[in-house]
Order: C-alpha cells, then sequence, then structure tokens
C-alpha cells in the first residue's frame, strides 16, 4: 500500500515499520479469532487439545505486546539504533514537514499513553522474571483487548498521518482508501 511519494529518508524507515505493524495486525487478528471470538469456539479448542492451545495463546498473546513494546522502545538503546516509531517521527526533517512533524509528535505521545501497559508487562513478566510479580500474580493487571485495540489504533493513527501527508486522500463509497487498512488479510 506504501506509495514511492514518501520521501526516501522517511520510506526508508516508513516501509519496514510499516511491514512490521502489517503482521503484528495479523497475529493479532489470529489471535482474537482464536480465543475472542465465542464459546464455541473456546469449547472447540479445549476438547481438541486444551494444553496446545493455553500455550499458544499465552505465546500469541506475550508476541503481540512484546511487538507494541519495540514499536514504542526509543530511537536508540545503548547505543544502537532501534526501528521504533520513535525513529519514524524524527526520520521526518521537521523544518521542511513541520506540520506533519507536529501531528506525528502529537500521534506518538498517544501511542505512548495508550501502550503504557505493555511496558510493565514486558519489565515484569516477559523479558524479565520479577520475583514480587511472580510471587503474586495479582500485582501485575491483565491487560483487555480494548487496551491492545487501543494501543494498535494509536499506532496505525500516526503511520497513517505519514502515509496521508504524502498521498492525496482517495475516497471510494466515502471511505478514505488511501489510510491503510491494516486489519486487512490481503497484507
Amino acid at each position: 500500500m506504501t506509495n514511492d511519494s514518501i520521501p526516501s529518508d522517511i520510506h526508508e524507515v516508513y516501509e519496514p515499520l510499516f511491514h512490521d505493524i502489517c503482521h503484528l495486525h495479523r497475529k493479532w487478528g489470529i489471535f482474537c479469532q482464536l480465543y475472542g471470538s465465542g464459546e464455541s469456539t473456546i469449547e472447540l479448542l479445549n476438547t481438541s487439545a486444551p494444553g496446545f492451545f493455553r500455550i499458544c495463546e499465552d505465546l500469541l498473546a506475550d508476541d503481540v505486546l512484546l511487538s507494541i513494546s519495540r514499536l514504542r522502545d526509543p530511537k536508540t538503546t545503548l547505543g544502537k539504533n532501534n526501528l521504533t516509531l520513535e525513529r519514524l517521527v524524527h526520520s521526518i526533517d521537521a523544518t521542511r514537514y513541520s506540520q506533519l512533524t507536529f501531528d506525528v509528535e502529537r500521534l506518538l505521545s498517544d501511542v505512548k499513553v495508550k501502550s503504557v501497559f505493555v511496558k510493565a508487562q514486558r519489565d515484569r513478566r516477559i523479558a524479565h522474571a520479577d520475583l514480587s510479580t511472580k510471587l503474586q500474580a495479582s500485582l501485575l493487571s491483565s491487560p483487555t483487548r480494548t487496551d491492545v485495540e487501543g494501543a494498535l489504533q494509536s499506532i496505525r493513527s500516526l503511520m497513517n498521518a505519514v502515509e496521508l501527508y504524502f498521498n492525496t486522500p482517495l475516497y471510494v463509497r466515502d471511505v478514505n482508501v488511501a489510510c491503510v487498512d491494516y486489519t486487512s488479510p490481503a497484507l
């Protein structure tokens, strides 16, 4: 879906982020289809291979959280460059694209607010074995589907702000098709 009208210095970061975010949405879609589509699906999973599907649920959920967490990481860690949303924001020349810079900085702030829950999950449970969290699982609240979907929406908004800045909005039946539909299975 990306277009060559995005300047190369921005496109260099935008394009691989675009693919990472599409893959993240695919994983989230699979998670929702398997574990959020109703009792009949859950019953089928539990009768066919409950242990296997429980492990898959945990792994897929943690992978989605880690993917969101990596996207919200700083542009540099310990002197190493990261492919993150912050890197994308800093790839935009504020002198040439002042309005876009203003918009994406605001949207990045929104991403960080709406995805703050993933940092605690990564730091205390997924990437590290925080002792107090392990001993008292109730200390760390579980993210909800609404939490994850809010974080994903804020990520899509930031990416689409870049896409729409450089590409003229195209409407088909009152739907802006220039926005990337990251949830589309065709991606």
